[in-house]
């Protein structure tokens, strides 16, 4: 019998071999890195935060060195949690369902957390439903109707975990191709289109012509930007760089600088 040595519970990797990119989380750690990743509480217990976390928010885990998406995971026996090649998505909720249901419930077309919803009384899930309604879906940008990866129709989807709606392949689960929603920047007669995962030279471009006309929610968008990157380093063990620690403290301090104006 081979004793598990391990010290984490999970592991999440880049599935591009020319990357190595790879966290290891503790049970005891998935509130505190899934709320830091995405700035905010995720769920209201402490209880909540379990394996299934990886289901819930697996379209949002891109690569934090070369933004490769989706991700791998593996637990401690080094058995897959997820697999890209082989996602089965949930009829309710089009959440992948994790690999140890698939084997626990064979031929099961319900994630766990939908099934434990269906437990729930009528009146709690009418409830849930209206906390969670979703906003109007914005309509694709110009020169986006296309997806990338297969050529197929592209349209639009919501993520309630940070409450943002992006650009996915319309034949999804097939093709799990997806890109950020275009932001915008406020100008004196229109508005420009900007890709948030831009380079720092055109970010702070951006930031610069955001300050100049006092459009606080871009400034915001891309300080949140330089944020991620420096935690995406950090996350990894690494130095985060010196671009995206300048652009963090410079839009930091125009942000600061906007409000004191307000």
């Amino acid at each position: 019998m081979v004793l598990n040595t391990n010290n984490w519970d999970w592991r999440i990797y880049c599935g591009n071999r020319k990357c190595d990119f790879s966290i290891e989380l503790k049970k005891e750690n998935l509130q505190n890195y899934f709320d830091t990743k995405f700035g905010k509480q995720i769920y209201e217990t402490s209880k909540q935060y379990d394996i299934n976390i990886f289901s819930e928010l697996y379209e949002e885990m891109m690569c934090g060195k070369c933004e490769t998406f989706p991700l791998h995971i593996i637990n401690n026996k080094h058995d897959l949690i997820l697999d890209p090649e082989n996602i089965v998505t949930c009829a309710e909720c089009e959440k992948p369902i994790l690999l140890t249901r698939l084997k626990i419930k064979k031929n099961t077309k319900i994630c766990t957390p939908c099934a434990r919803e269906m437990e729930k009384s009528t009146a709690e899930r009418i409830k849930i439903h209206n906390d969670q309604a979703m906003p109007k879906s914005p309509p694709l940008p110009k020169g986006m109707e296309k997806c990338e990866k297969c050529g197929s129709d592209a349209t639009t989807r919501y993520s309630f975990s940070n409450q943002q709606w992006f650009i996915s392949c319309s034949t999804f689960p097939n093709c799990w191709w997806k890109k950020s929603m275009p932001k915008t920047v406020k100008g004196k007669r229109s508005e420009m289109l900007y890709d948030i995962l831009s380079s720092y030279d055109d970010l702070m471009d951006i930031a610069f012509k955001a300050r100049k006309n006092k459009d606080l929610a871009c400034l915001k968008d891309i300080n949140s930007e330089f944020y991620r990157r420096i935690i995406n380093k950090k996350d990894m063990g690494k130095i985060p760089t010196k671009t995206a620690e300048k652009g963090y403290n410079q839009t930091e301090f125009w942000i600061k600088e906007l409000i004191k104006k307000q």
